[in-house]
């Protein structure tokens, strides 16, 4: 067997080991479009984002019906370096709402954030991580605002979880960020997988 078939089976290998894990949803490819630099669009987005605090979170049941409620956003930070950490948007939640089983049973997520008055839409497609354990230094900033807490976790730490949700791609459309005037598709960023 040549080196090359070696390597080739190894590599091989690796794909579906890496693969078995958790499905990682990829961008629609020739689906997207995007005629703005990726920057200019999610800055547009950020600020749609900072600006509608809340938005629809769509999960999935285990009948494969969507589902769509209206949630609070809490943001991550924009992070120069990682730019799908600034879309990183953050959920909290109790134990007992049926979004926290559809999200560990069907993690595929899809955030909507709007603005009717500038006709201006935001789409983020990802993965719905659920974190149950308060101590993680990602939610930390989270628990410091003031009644958030104490409303959704009265007995805290006892009931604690909040929904991360990482994006693979987003769809924007608003002032300065124009969809195709055919086919009328968002403009969108992808990320790479983190």
């Amino acid at each position: 067997m040549s080196v090359m078939t070696q390597l080739s089976r190894v590599a091989l290998l690796v794909v579906l080991v890496g693969c078995s894990a958790q499905p990682v949803p990829s961008a629609p490819g020739t689906e997207l479009y995007r005629v703005e630099s990726p920057e200019a669009i999610l800055q547009a987005a950020r600020s749609l984002m900072e600006a509608d605090g809340n938005m629809a979170l769509v999960t999935v049941d285990d009948d494969g019906q969507p589902r769509v409620r209206t949630v609070r956003a809490f943001l991550t930070d924009v992070d120069p370096a990682d730019p799908g950490k600034g879309m990183t948007v953050w959920v909290m939640t109790r134990q007992s709402t049926r979004k926290v089983e559809q999200v560990r049973n069907h993690p595929r997520v899809t955030l909507y954030f709007n603005d009717d008055v500038k006709f201006s839409y935001l789409t983020i497609m990802g993965t719905g991580i659920v974190h149950t354990d308060p101590s993680v230094p990602a939610v930390q900033p989270f628990l410091k605002l003031e009644g958030y807490k104490e409303f959704f976790w009265p007995n805290f730490p006892e009931g604690f979880v909040m929904i991360e949700v990482r994006p693979h791609w987003i769809e924007f459309m608003g002032p300065g960020i124009r969809n195709h005037q055919e086919h009328w598709r968002p403009q969108s960023v992808v990320f790479p997988a983190r």
